[in-house]
Order: structure tokens, then sequence, then C-alpha cells
């Protein structure tokens, strides 16, 4: 007897074929499973080891072993006379036929009804997007909790009858750690997306965001952001396949109003977000925007995954990300010229990267510009990329052109934060206090844990002399990011009179911040003793080693009434190219603490320089200056 033959005697084809839909079956249903309780990848990894190790073992057994009426029996032990493998065969035959009916009615039921039934399902009662299947996704370990509850967020309320929404970072489910990119990136995608709708506030993506990996509960977030429903989710991506599900929550009761699951091509990933978009849109009963943004950003999947990859780097900063990521998006624009959105990213990237940089700054900003054209000549109602222009405008002291790219970017796109801050900040340069805080307070209901967004707004309190909502601004930044560098922290104890107190603040933030606390040591030498202002003012023009200090020097200079070389400090910033470090230094002369400077004579002509006055003159006098033709009066109010 050939080896083929035995090998179909003793059963092994058969034993082989329903071991492999068995183990098929249960690797489906254990995907949803676990996935639906949160496990961790290497479970279903295990599972595939294990299954793979069986089927070898159940191949191996069926050759070497044979059931008989006296129970399992080596195969050389049985006589071939008396041996049933024929009626063995043919058991195994119906059990084939069987776990085949399985197999199909589980691809009819999954391919065409687990979809209509998903949509329905909160109305039958939980399910595996049931509210405890969804803690169990989110939560993580205990220790990467937050070890006090995360700080109550105080924001201006929104209107009674206005919907609102964060969209939380999808889950990764993933077996590859490295595809949360992918995760974030759609969840992003989705959040863009609705926030095109002009009647509903979608909380931006630096709020949204900082829950990540916190374990915080679904109602907790809710209340922080102030918002009335959430969408979250998660996302396995393995090779081309794509399965991703969502859920949307109502808050005040609890419930979820919608949820589904997909399952595609990569190549279909654009058309899930439309349909996720278009699906809460439904739910919400609003109208979902018309801006220009829906459908398939590139037809490149390549461009895209490496837009995303680039896009997360730069959400993230720092010197190392941004880098990475303005090769990255270059890569992406170079395989699809035509993506508008990778070009607007590219030149984001490409400005705040040069914004750090001691040289070739200049390179970074070239290109930054140039690629914000590119975007918007591709696709003139990308926001993002008039915001970045009007960035780039504003680092060129061209006030008009920056406010005009900037007005327009938050008209095409009014829950886009970065808009906001940015004209928010051009604002507080320029002197329009009141304005900034109007703006800035509009951002702070899209980004409520935003902490570069708490940083200005307590920058424009302090230019209006209200120095407990710049403190209330100050402490909450570092509840929510005790790391994060913020200017002179010691100007609440001076307002308060506590020089002890200020002086001890200043040179701990300094010191955390660079490494020394030389700079704030000299300014309070010079407060406590003027006669020591010379001394200190040496001590501070000679300490200035990067472009990272040149803001607190401008402001310690400022405050101790050096006005000529703290006006010469702008004007070297400016003359080094790089004006965007002058227009934010700006808000400087406005602070209500050192108010005294603005009437030295030196500053209309400084006004002037800077563009200023020509601003002015056009769009009105700001809070603390009045025009008239040539003539410019400043002082306190």
């Amino acid at each position: 007897m050939s080896f083929f033959a035995e090998l179909k005697r003793r059963n092994v084809f058969r034993v082989g074929i329903a071991y492999a839909i068995t183990a098929w079956l249960l690797i489906q249903v254990s995907d949803i499973l676990l996935e639906s309780i949160g496990a961790p990848p290497w479970i279903m990894q295990t599972m595939f080891v294990v299954l793979a190790a069986g089927f070898v073992i159940a191949l191996f057994f069926a050759w070497a072993f044979e059931l008989t009426p006296e129970g399992v029996k080596k195969e050389k032990d049985v006589d071939r006379n008396a041996s049933i493998a024929p009626k063995t065969g043919q058991k195994l035959n119906l059990g084939i036929v069987a776990l085949l009916v399985v197999t199909l009615a589980y691809v009819a039921y999954d391919k065409l009804v687990l979809d209509d039934l998903l949509e329905t399902v909160t109305e039958k009662g939980p399910d595996t997007f049931s509210e405890e299947a969804t803690t169990q996704i989110t939560t993580v370990d205990s220790e990467k909790m937050y070890p006090a509850p995360f700080p109550v967020i105080e924001i201006s309320e929104p209107a009674e009858t206005q919907k609102s929404i964060v969209v939380l970072p999808f889950v990764n489910m993933s077996n590859d750690p490295d595809q949360e990119y992918f995760s974030d990136g759609l969840s992003e995608e989705l959040l863009n997306a609705l926030a095109q709708i002009k009647d509903l506030r979608v909380i931006s993506r630096t709020s949204a965001f900082a829950f990540k990996g916190k374990g915080i509960d679904i109602p907790t977030i809710a209340t922080q952001l102030g918002v009335t429903h959430v969408l979250e989710g998660s996302v396995r991506k393995a090779g081309n396949d794509v399965r991703i599900t969502a859920q949307l929550i109502e808050v005040s009761t609890d419930s979820h109003l919608w949820s589904d699951a997909y399952n595609r091509k990569l190549e279909n990933i654009f058309e899930i977000q439309e349909e996720i978009s278009k699906a809460i849109a439904a739910e919400l009963r609003v109208t979902l925007g018309t801006s220009g943004k829906t459908g398939k950003p590139t037809d490149n999947l390549e461009a895209w995954q490496l837009f995303l990859r680039g896009r997360n780097l730069y959400q993230n900063r720092g010197e190392a990300q941004l880098e990475r990521s303005v090769s990255l998006l270059k890569q992406a624009v170079e395989l699809d010229p035509g993506f508008a959105e990778a070009w607007a990213n590219l030149a984001a990237a490409n400005i705040v990267y040069g914004y750090g940089r001691e040289d070739d700054f200049e390179v970074y900003y070239r290109d930054g510009r140039q690629a914000a054209l590119r975007a918007i000549e591709i696709d003139p109602n990308n926001g993002f990329a008039h915001a970045v222009l009007g960035l780039a405008h504003i680092g060129n002291l061209s006030w008009e052109e920056g406010m005009q790219e900037l007005d327009l970017a938050i008209e095409l796109n009014p829950n886009e934060t970065n808009s906001l801050l940015w004209k928010g900040i051009a604002l507080i340069g320029l002197g329009y206090i009141d304005q900034a805080l109007a703006i800035l307070k509009q951002a702070e209901q899209l980004d409520p844990v935003f902490t570069n967004l708490q940083n200005w707004l307590a920058r424009a309190y302090e230019s209006k002399g209200d120095f407990e909502s710049a403190h209330r601004c100050e402490q909450k930044i570092l509840r929510l990011d005790p790391d994060f560098e913020m200017g002179d922290l010691g100007t609440y104890e001076l307002y308060l009179g506590n020089l002890d107190a200020a002086e001890q603040t200043a040179r701990a933030s300094e010191m955390k911040q660079t490494g020394s606390d030389l700079l704030a040591a000299a300014l309070y030498s010079a407060l406590r003793d003027p006669s020591r202002k010379d001394e200190s003012i040496k001590i501070l023009l000679a300490n200035e080693d990067s472009t990272d200090t040149t803001d607190t020097l401008i402001t310690y200079l400022w405050r101790l009434g050096e006005t000529t070389k703290a006006l010469g400090k702008f004007r070297q910033l400016t003359n080094q190219g790089r004006g965007l470090h002058a227009a934010n230094s700006l808000g400087t002369l406005w602070h209500a603490y050192d108010q005294a400077g603005l009437s030295d004579p030196a500053l209309p002509a400084f006004f002037e320089e800077m563009g200023m006055a020509d601003y002015w003159r056009k769009h009105g006098n700001p809070d603390y200056c009045r025009v008239d033709g040539d003539n410019i009066e400043c002082g306190a109010q």
C-alpha cells in the first residue's frame, strides 16, 4: 500500500481537515470575544501557537493511534481485519460536514446579519459594545493612572442647546504596538470630519488625547470636557485587513446611541471614516459639513500611512519627533504631490521645528511657507494651511496678511484650536488684550485641557491685571502637566507683595526648565536692592546663551526698566530672521505689573518699526495706546 493510501486509511486527512475547520472557528470566535473584553494581544498570539502545535500533534496521533471499541490503541497493535478505521472515517466525514455547515452559517451571519444587528443592539440590551466591555477595553494598568483625580476644568459654559462631542483615541488592538499611529490617526480623521459640522462643538485633539492611557471613566471625561456625547472605539490592523469598532455614547443617559463594527480592507478605510461620520451626524440630527474634506484625501495608501505617522509625530512635538515628522511628510507629498492635508501638516512641522532651532531655521521657515502655499493651491478651503500661512506672515511682521489668513482659517474651520490660539497670541502681541481673551476663551471651549492655551490665557489675564485668573490658569497647567515650561511664575507673588515667595517660585521654575537659576537670581537681586541693577543687567546680558532664554531676558530687562536694552533684543531677533519669536514676546510690553515702561519715548518709533502702528491705524487703538496720525501715546488705562 502506498504512503498516500495509508494516510487516507488511517484518516489522517480527515483529522487534519476537521482540526483546521475547528481551529478556524475558534480563532474567529476568540477574536471577537477577546477584543470585547480588552484582552492583551499576546493571548491571541499564544492561541495561534497552541493551535498550530496542536495541528501537528493531531496528525501524529491520527497516524500512530487508532480508535477501537476497547479504546485508543497504537495502530501497530490493531489487527487490520478488526480495524474500525472505515467507520471512524465515516463519522469524521459527518463531523466535517457539520463543521462546514456551522462555518457557512457563521460567515453568513457575520456578513448579512451582524451589521444590522449592531445598529439596533442598544434597543435590545448589552452586547460586546456594552459599558462593561468598553470599560475593559479602555482600562490600563493602574500604575499608569493619575495618582489623584484629574483636575477640574473651568471653562466658559457653551450654549445649552449646542450639541458637543469628544472623539477619544481609538484603542490599538493590533498585535504590533507600532500601529498606535494608525489608531490615533483614524481617531483624528474622524475628529476632523466631525469638526466640519457647524452645529456641533467638537473637542480638539489635544484635550481629547489628554486622557489617553489614564484609565479615567467616560462620565468623568465628559464632565471635564463639558460634552454631551462621547465617541470611542478600537482598531485592529493586520496587514491589509482592518477591523474597526465604534460606539456613540450619550452622556446624560449613559446609553449607547449607536454602535457598529467594520471588517474591511485597508483601501476602504476612507469609506469607513465617512460612514461613521454620517452615522454620528444622523444620530445627533446635525448636518455633516461639505467643506470638500469628505472622500479620499489621497488615492495613495502608502502616502496616507506616511502622513498619519508624520502628523502623529508633529502632534507629539519634541525635536527628534519634529525632525522625523518633516521627513515622513516630505515622503508623503513626494508619493502624492496632490495631497493637500500632507502639505499643510508639512508646513506646520517645518515652522514649528524651525522655531526651536539655533541654526538653519530660515530654511525651515521658507519650506514651511512654500508648503502652506502649495496646500492652498491644491485645496483653497484647507483651513489649517491658511492658519500656518498666517503664522508665517506674522513671522515676517506682516500683521495685516497674517490676521487675514487666520480669520479665513477660523471661518473655514471654527473648531480648529490652533487657528484660534495663534490669532489669540497675535492679538496679545498687538495689544488687543480684550479681543485676545475672547478668542482664547472660545478656543478653551474646544480644548479645555490644552496646557499651552492655558499658558497664553494666563498671559492675557496678566496683561489685564487679573492676576487671580492668571494664577488659576497657572495652577491648572501644573496639575495637567507639571513639566510644562511656563514664563515667570513669580508674578502672582509679586502682585501679592510677597517678594521672598516670588523669588523662590521664579528661581525654582527657572532651575527646573534650564538647570540654572542665574537669571532669576539677578532679577530679584535688583528688585530687592536697586543699587545692584547695573550688576544684574550685566549678568543678564552675559548669560543669554540661546534663543530659548531671549523671551525671559526681554521680560526681565523690561521689568527692571531697561527699555532701550529690551527693545534692542526685539530688534536683534527680527534682524536674525526670528520675527516669530519677537512677535510672541511682544506681550511682555503689556504686562500690567510692568506698564510703567509704556510711557518711554522710544516706544512709538519701535511700534512703527514692528509694523504695529500701521495695523492700529487701520483696525483701531489697542487697549493701552492711542493713535492719532503719527502721534502714539501709551500707558495704563
